[in-house]
């Protein structure tokens, strides 16, 4: 079958094959249900992304990558940045459980740091996870409240009901023993949303 032919002289259909099961993996841990109800799924999965990049190389040549070659660049950096930033634990100011399964976050902050609500806050929790980062929404103003930043978490999936459960189970005070590390803010830069009477994060 062409499908299963690996040349090492031009196009390698096999290659080619393995690189869209890995696209059509991500394609389908992408829709909204399985984001919500099996974040992990969704979150691990999407690492495939580099077994894509090689085996589309190889299926494609050289000559095809060198097109695609700037923004690998531009994500590789994207990337060191953000690991920079996530390498400093986070100073956490209070963590509170609210009604309806919501813990609320609060940080320090820099006054010279400016965002504007609704923008997205990724979260890391070693203890929970060292690998996981989960996109929160900034509950906040930087206008109104300049050293600090909140965010809201409601427990729809494991990680997010391990968060919970640590912070109901505790005897201590959570802020003791509970490092948070920190990616962002990242988000919209306008604030249409003022144009509603009611907004709903």
């Amino acid at each position: 079958m062409q499908l299963l032919e690996w040349s090492s002289t031009y196009v390698s259909n096999l290659a080619g094959t393995i690189a869209i099961i890995f696209a059509i993996a991500m394609w389908a841990t992408s829709f909204r249900p399985v984001r919500r109800k099996m974040f992990e799924v969704f979150f691990y999965t999407h690492h495939l992304y580099i077994l894509y990049i090689v085996f589309y190389v190889l299926h494609v040549g050289a000559a095809y990558f060198c097109m695609i070659i700037p923004g690998i660049f531009l994500f590789v950096i994207d990337r060191y940045l953000r690991f920079l930033q996530s390498r400093k634990r986070a100073p956490l100011l209070s963590a509170r459980l609210l009604p309806f399964g919501l813990v609320e976050l609060n940080f320090a902050k820099s006054n010279k740091l400016k965002y504007n609500p609704t923008s997205i806050l990724f979260v890391n929790i070693p203890s929970i996870s060292k690998l996981q980062w989960h996109p929160f929404t900034v509950i906040s103003s930087s206008s109104l409240e300049s050293e600090t930043l909140s965010v809201a978490i409601k427990c729809h999936g494991s990680w997010s009901q391990k968060l919970y459960q640590t912070l109901m189970s505790s005897t201590s005070p959570p802020l003791d023993r509970l490092e948070v590390s920190v990616e962002g803010p990242y988000g919209p830069s306008s604030m249409n949303f003022l144009r509603y009477a009611m907004n709903k994060l």
